[in-house]
């Protein structure tokens, strides 16, 4: 997908962007100390749970099963892309 593509995705509403702040940030750090060590979770992955989370949002979809796997951690439900 090139950037002219992507950029037409956002403006069509499939694709949501949600600014990443130091509030995101915080609730990230605090999140992952609250976890169990089992949970396999990556930083990026941490960061993109928290913000749909913060954002209001009730799933999350993705084609990385550690992430979905990672999703009701978080209030969320994970679905498959």
């Amino acid at each position: 997908m090139g950037r002219q593509a992507f950029e037409e995705d956002v403006q069509n509403g499939v694709w949501i962007l949600v600014p990443v702040s130091n509030a995101v940030l915080k609730n990230v750090e605090a999140a992952v100390r609250n976890l169990a060590p089992r949970v396999y979770l990556r930083a990026a992955d941490a960061i993109h749970l928290v913000t749909a989370r913060d954002a209001g949002f009730s799933e999350i979809w993705s084609n990385d099963r550690h992430l979905l796997r990672a999703a009701r951690y978080f209030g969320l439900k994970g679905r498959t892309a």
